[in-house]
């Protein structure tokens, strides 16, 4: 089961980072920081085939569901320009860091996937059926274990920097959590890639930022 390696998919960010850390570090030299950070966040894209974007679209699609009928069509492109939003900023973020970058690279898609773990966990029984059956898996070991290695990860290149990072990221996760579960009642399979995504969005600020 997918929930079962919770414990590992900061693991699977790491992997996303090396390869972003790697491409920016050989392209530097040849193109421009705006259209270095544009082709890093394409590749992070492919990378992951966009699955989470489009759980960005779905969810944010879903937000105004309850309006009247005539009105859903237009509803809909709320996930479009969702998506385009959360493009927008981490190419923003990543344009405006100079020799944070490669690091910044790094630990994004590490800390972001952390944060789907605290979005799962403990949450089994207010997920539709689906994404129940990967939650119900997702054990109080896997997020031990997954925080104390994003955070020990974070905390050896930023110091007491990466405990705020870490803070303020959970934080974030934890309310996005919640409002999603009342706006809906149940949390949805297309939210676990939503959270991905905004999570990289939230680092990457807070990592250009702080």
């Amino acid at each position: 089961m997918i929930g079962s390696a919770a414990a590992y998919f900061p693991v699977v960010g790491l992997v996303l980072g090396l390869l972003l850390a790697v491409s920016n570090y050989a392209l530097i030299p040849y193109l421009h920081p705006e259209i270095l950070s544009v082709v890093l966040i394409t590749v992070l894209i492919v990378a992951t085939g966009g699955i989470h974007l489009e759980g960005v679209k779905h969810t944010f699609d879903g937000i105004t569901i309850k309006t009247p009928a005539e009105h859903r069509q237009a509803n809909a492109s709320l996930g479009v320009v969702a998506i385009v939003l959360v493009i927008f900023f981490k190419v923003a973020a990543a344009d405006s860091m100079d020799e944070k970058l490669t690091l910044s690279l790094l630990l994004t898609p590490v800390l972001a996937r952390w944060s789907l773990v605290i979005f799962i966990y403990g949450y089994h029984d207010r997920c539709e059926e689906a994404p129940r059956l990967i939650a119900e898996n997702v054990k109080s070991w896997h997020l031990i274990l997954a925080t104390i290695g994003t955070l020990t990860l974070t905390v050896y290149f930023l110091g007491r920097k990466g405990l705020w990072v870490g803070f303020l990221l959970s934080l974030f996760t934890l309310m996005t959590r919640t409002l999603l579960h009342r706006r809906h009642a149940v949390l949805r399979h297309e939210n676990f890639g939503a959270i991905v995504e905004l999570g990289e969005v939230i680092s990457l600020i807070l990592l250009a930022s702080l």
